[in-house]
């Protein structure tokens, strides 16, 4: 395993549009073939059509499992957006057993924002993977004062539970033909109307099973540190890096005028599963800018890490951020 940082600013990096078939060759370039001096991530792709693919991750390292991409606009908002899904197992472009979200669950899966226009405009991306998950950010175009990412994630995640075969998830928008930021679904905490938050799931969480194994697809959310403080909304939930009120701590930390981070813990069921490799949730209001970089002290030494901000449908505001670790640290 080894992660890597790509972006839409290095040399020979492919470029996303709001063009039928961008997306797929942006996912080929990254995790199956690489470009300039970017060595791919280490996935395959086993099946292809026009303007859609498959994505397996490893299956040595990983669960093997599959993501379909369509990317042909087969939706009202045609080339500004793609559909996907994950599978446990695919034997062609579209088909395959236990998908996950389900039909029942998502009736067209899930979807990726590319761009607000469906044209030849360059949409600035980043993409974080190794060989079994990737994180991918979107400047659609969509949120722009100030410049807020659409996101998307498929693949693997660290699992409390030993041989776990089913380690798999995905995150993505609940709607097409609209960039309204309540879609934006990847940076949602649980933890709306003080309920139990490991019982509470968000939309576009989706996992391939739950912890015993049995049955497909399941619904479930994230939280971090902060997002175990009941919220002081009866209707909205919290957002990664946005701990205004009773949510966060002051920033920096008065004591020691550190930054405060935490994981990005997956739960289902009322237990927690696991949480996100690579990916970090602050403990802070926004404490950082979009695409400002630090590194990390004492036990996160040695690490790099990249704050991504998201534009998200809460009560008090419509951002968010997230921390990337950038290094190949991850543990």
């Amino acid at each position: 395993m080894t992660a890597r940082l790509y972006k839409s600013t290095d040399a020979s990096a492919p470029v996303l549009t709001g063009q039928n078939g961008s997306l797929v060759a942006l996912l080929l370039a990254v995790l199956v073939n690489g470009y300039g001096s970017q060595t791919a991530a280490g996935w395959t792709e086993p099946y292809t059509a026009t303007n859609k693919a498959v994505f397996r991750n490893s299956a040595s390292t990983g669960t093997g499992f599959y993501l379909d991409v369509d990317d042909s606009g087969p939706g009202a908002g045609a080339a500004r957006e793609a559909r996907v899904k994950g599978y446990e197992v695919m034997t062609a472009v579209a088909t395959g057993t236990n998908p996950f979200p389900t039909v029942a669950q998502m009736t067209n899966g899930l979807f990726v924002r590319k761009s607000t226009t469906a044209d030849a405009t360059a949409r600035p991306w980043y993409i974080l993977a190794d060989d079994t998950v990737f994180y991918l950010f979107i400047e659609s175009g969509d949120y722009t004062a100030p410049t807020r990412a659409t996101a998307f994630m498929f693949g693997d995640f660290y699992s409390y539970k030993t041989s776990d075969a089913y380690r798999c998830m995905i995150i993505g928008r609940d709607a097409e033909n609209t960039g309204s930021q309540a879609n934006e679904n990847f940076p949602v905490l649980a933890n709306k109307n003080g309920a139990v938050v490991t019982s509470q799931t968000t939309n576009g969480h989706y996992l391939a099973r739950g912890t015993a194994g049995a049955g497909g697809s399941v619904p479930c959310g994230l939280h971090g540190d902060c997002a175990l403080v009941p919220a002081n909304n009866t209707t909205y939930p919290s957002m990664m890096g946005q701990s205004t009120g009773i949510f966060g701590s002051t920033y920096p930390n008065p004591a020691d005028n550190g930054l405060y981070m935490a994981p990005a813990y997956v739960h289902h069921s009322a237990g927690v599963r696991g949480y996100l490799k690579g990916l970090w949730i602050p403990s802070h209001d926004l404490p950082l800018g979009h695409g400002d970089t630090f590194t990390g002290t004492g036990a996160l030494s040695a690490k790099s890490f990249l704050c991504m901000q998201m534009y998200s449908f809460t009560y008090t505001s419509y951002n968010a951020e997230c921390f990337l670790e950038t290094s190949n640290t991850w543990s």
